[in-house]
């Protein structure tokens, strides 16, 4: 099998230090570049001079009736419109997920605590889910401690526990009230919710502190208060790539899948939707400068910038550095369009004979709300004839109308997230709080307290892009089994919380789940007329 990445467990390492992204952003990259030159070799296998690369630096970063449907947000719905009530949507939520009766001994008291595991914090959430619909709260004028009838059959809960059920009960209760326009009395809980919350706390305080705000926030905008106001950040996901598993596992994924599409082509010309630091690309370059079978002529990628051009041009040329000494014919260039729907075939300049390689990292829900963009995107897809196209979306459902809504599946969404920090950054590691801060933070914000197309990013789950390729001509194409070898070598041989990741085929496509909750797909397509 050519171009198989190997992974050697030595060259992994967690720092666990807050030193500077811009410090980080030069080593993680030497990592990746000791990452792509360390295959598992055969016997007699020639290697390459690792001298001559490791001092590469590099930063990290159709119609609409063929879309995903986006829900229309024109009328703002409250329950009585079509919308279910909120116990509705957490009785389906139960019965749709993971049944809080299968997690060994919670609720019997006649069960020591100690011979369980620590609930997971979307365990947690749905302990209070479980409770609010059998004992919602009523207005609480004079809050001074939240006591629950409820007490006994949570006999088997820590106090931390406990604790976190209270308030994650308490947020239901203010969404809720938020939904029945008792804005007074949903204030008061949001109130209280911030007076408990920590965001340096347990990963539910947290949680809660983000949701507590971004609550208050669709308050002040549907009463004409101020708004919060938001900040841009350094790329802290370029250190958060070295510790949080999903990132790194979908890029050598789809590197491998990559390789094994164009095993037998010599011209490659690679398109990526959203290059954000092309970290992942020196393992493919490498990897393709080895192949002994159809010897690569060259390799071109084209990166498609709505930004930012100088730093899209800034990664092109760590990226020619690293190829030079490879003696691989290589190409950058950048495609800079202010707005999708200005964009067309011309501007990628596919010549003949070459195989292109569509790569659409978390990119198309930005579209969702806008099908004029993406019916142009996808038009212009077809036009470039892929040989492939690689897609890697999270697997989420924000998209409703209704705001009740959205706030159970965003609630459920983020406290996996949460949980997954908890375990994979100390509480004071300052990339874990700029991350909740201002990535979590904005994006509950854009959840829970926008409408219409000012709501700029949107999730919906496989089966709806499933549903939506089909529609376009497309069928999906299996991601091949080396590809899961390689998630599966990364994630045990560079992470310490590996045994809470886990990897899961549905259907054809590569599912990445933490604590058994699905948060990432990656999957690979074709038009018809290429299958």
């Amino acid at each position: 099998m050519s171009g198989y990445i190997g992974i050697s467990s030595s060259n992994i390492v967690q720092t666990g230090d807050n030193r500077p992204v811009e410090v980080l952003k030069e080593e993680n990259f030497s990592r990746a570049v000791e990452v792509s030159v360390s295959r598992l070799e055969e016997p007699g296998e020639p290697s390459i001079d690792k001298g001559k690369i490791a001092e590469v630096g590099f930063g990290d970063l159709v119609s609409p009736s063929l879309g995903p449907r986006v829900d229309s947000p024109a009328v703002k719905q409250r329950p009585g419109f079509g919308s279910a009530s909120l116990f509705e949507l957490l009785s389906r939520y139960e019965r749709g997920g993971k049944r809080l009766s299968d997690h060994e001994n919670l609720g019997n008291p006649s069960c020591e605590s100690s011979s369980r595991q620590k609930l997971s914090t979307e365990e947690i959430i749905r302990v209070a889910a479980e409770r609010y619909i059998e004992f919602p709260s009523k207005d609480l004028d004079c809050v001074t401690t939240f006591i629950h009838p409820y007490g006994s059959a949570l006999s088997s809960l820590s106090l931390e526990e406990t604790s976190g059920a209270d308030l994650a009960h308490l947020l239901l209760s203010a969404a809720e009230k938020i939904w029945d326009g008792k804005i007074d009395s949903a204030r008061r809980m949001l109130a209280f919710c911030q007076c408990k919350a920590s965001r340096s706390g347990n990963p539910i305080e947290r949680l809660t502190s983000y949701f507590s705000a971004a609550l208050q926030e669709r308050i002040s905008r549907e009463t004409g208060s101020r708004r919060i106001s938001t900040i841009s950040v350094d790329q802290t996901a370029v250190a958060i790539h070295e510790y949080i598993p999903f990132s790194k596992v979908l890029h050598f994924a789809s590197t491998q899948t990559i390789l094994e599409h164009v095993e037998n082509e010599t011209d490659i010309h690679l398109i990526d939707l959203h290059i954000r630091s092309g970290m992942q690309w020196p393992p493919m370059i490498q990897a393709l400068s080895e192949r002994k079978d159809y010897p690569i002529k060259y390799l071109k990628i084209t990166a498609l910038d709505t930004v930012d051009k100088q730093i899209v041009e800034d990664i092109g040329k760590r990226l020619e550095s690293f190829a030079n000494p490879l003696n691989i014919s290589f190409s950058f260039n950048v495609v800079s369009v202010d707005d999708i729907s200005n964009l067309n075939k011309e501007l990628f300049d596919v010549q003949s004979g070459e195989a292109v390689v569509i790569y659409a990292p978390t990119i198309l829900r930005t579209m969702l709300p806008r099908p004029d963009k993406m019916e142009n995107l996808m038009r212009v897809i077809k036009e470039l004839n892929p040989l492939i196209m690689i897609l890697h979306e999270i697997e989420a459902n924000d998209n409703s109308p209704s705001f009740i809504n959205r706030f159970v599946e965003t609630l459920f969404f983020y406290s996996t997230w949460f949980d997954c920090l908890e375990e994979c950054l100390d509480r004071d590691n300052q990339h874990r709080k700029t991350l909740e801060r201002h990535y979590f933070g904005r994006g509950i914000i854009n959840t829970l307290a926008t409408e219409g197309e000012e709501r700029i990013t949107r999730s919906v789950k496989l089966d709806v892009w499933r549903s939506y390729f089909v529609r376009c001509q497309m069928v999906e194409v299996e991601v091949p089994e080396s590809s899961f070898h390689q998630a599966e070598v990364v994630l045990k041989k560079g992470f310490s919380c590996a045994r809470f990741c886990t990897l899961s085929s549905d259907g054809k496509c590569l599912m990445i789940a933490w604590k058994g909750t699905p948060v990432f797909s990656l999957s690979t397509w074709k038009f018809e007329q290429n299958s």
